[in-house]
């Protein structure tokens, strides 16, 4: 081999083991660029989840308290019924002890 021949080698050599160092050091580099990346995802996802949630609890509070308001609206109304029956049941109950005191006793 020519002396030329030797120093090419050499030098494609020491080409090829910088190539493979920088290629070494640009595949760490990718690889913390994309972990950088990955955690930015996971915090993003981790926000949007967290406001999502926030969403549907505020919702599901919103229908629950919608429901009890409705239940209430629905109890006031039985109740003034029954009110209202038990004060006509009174009325009745008056109305049909004058009656028999009436028949029994007549109008003296």
């Amino acid at each position: 081999m020519s002396l030329e021949t030797v120093e090419y080698v050499k030098k494609a050599e020491e080409k090829a083991a910088k190539l493979e160092l920088d290629s070494i050091s640009e595949i760490k580099s990718i690889k913390a660029e994309v972990q950088v990346v990955i955690e930015g995802n996971k915090k993003k996802l981790s926000s949007e989840l967290k406001d999502y949630e926030d969403i549907q609890q505020k919702e599901y509070d919103e229908k629950i308290t919608s429901i009890k308001e409705e239940i209430n609206k629905v109890i006031t109304v039985e109740v003034e019924k029954m009110k209202q029956s038990v004060q006509m049941n009174k009325k009745n109950v008056v109305n049909d002890i004058v009656k028999e005191v009436v028949n029994r006793y007549g109008n003296s």
